[in-house]
Order: structure tokens, then C-alpha cells, then sequence
């Protein structure tokens, strides 16, 4: 008799290998992609953050914020940065998610010069209820 030792893999192994990988990545990949957006939040909060210091600063050297300017976007690109409603007693500042993170649940983020922090839920009402979302 002959021994044969057999190795590998059959087609059925492997078929069953790329079915359990691609249930994985199906489940993961969402989970991952919102655990992301959720993250780049963060990042437009922080731009707004430092851009009311800004106004302030300029407040402070001009006793109005009529005229004062701050960065278009977030340190890392996913907000686009803009004043409203600036006059000579307050502002307020907005942060609107743009490119990739505009498919986030949250489309924006604002701050007055009292320091009242509202989000948007559609980029068009915004809510009371802060930045904790």
C-alpha cells in the first residue's frame, strides 16, 4: 500500500472560512464607521472651542467682535467653521460637519458668546440639549 498524506485546505473549508469572515466584517465594519464619526466630533467641538477664545481675545482688544475672524475649518477638516450673528455684544459661532463626516447623525455644533452649546441633528434646528450626544 501507499501512503498518501493529504494537506490543505478542501473548497468546503475554505468556503466556510470566507462566509464566517464576511458575517464578521459585516457586523464590525458599521459598528467601526460610527465609533469613527463619533470620534471626529471631537474634533469640530475643539475647533469651536478655541475659535470663542479668539473672540474673546479680539473682544477684549476691540470691545466688539464685529469684525474678528477665525479658521474656515477644524484642525483635522471634517467641520467648516463660521461666524453668525456677530455684532457688538455676542456672537455665535458654528461648526458644520462637511466631507465624510456629514453622513454623521449629528450635522453641527454651536456656541453663543454666553457659552450656551447647542447641536443639530439635520443642520437646520438646532437643539438645547449641549454637545453630550
Amino acid at each position: 500500500m501507499i501512503a498518501t498524506n493529504k494537506r490543505g485546505f478542501t473548497l468546503i473549508e475554505l468556503m466556510i472560512v470566507v462566509a464566517v469572515v464576511g458575517i464578521l466584517a459585516a457586523i464590525a465594519y458599521p459598528s467601526y464607521i460610527d465609533s469613527v464619526r463619533k470620534a471626529h466630533r471631537a474634533d469640530g467641538k475643539a475647533a469651536l472651542m478655541e475659535a470663542a477664545q479668539k473672540m474673546e481675545i479680539y473682544y477684549a482688544r476691540n470691545t466688539s467682535y464685529v469684525g474678528a475672524t477665525i479658521p474656515a475649518t477644524s484642525e483635522e477638516g471634517y467641520f467648516a467653521i463660521s461666524i453668525e450673528n456677530a455684532d457688538t455684544s455676542g456672537y455665535t459661532l458654528r461648526a458644520e460637519a462637511i466631507g465624510s463626516q456629514a453622513y454623521d447623525n449629528i450635522k453641527g455644533f454651536q456656541i453663543t458668546e454666553t457659552g450656551e452649546k447647542t447641536h443639530s441633528l439635520n443642520g437646520s434646528d438646532w437643539t438645547e440639549s449641549g454637545w453630550d450626544d
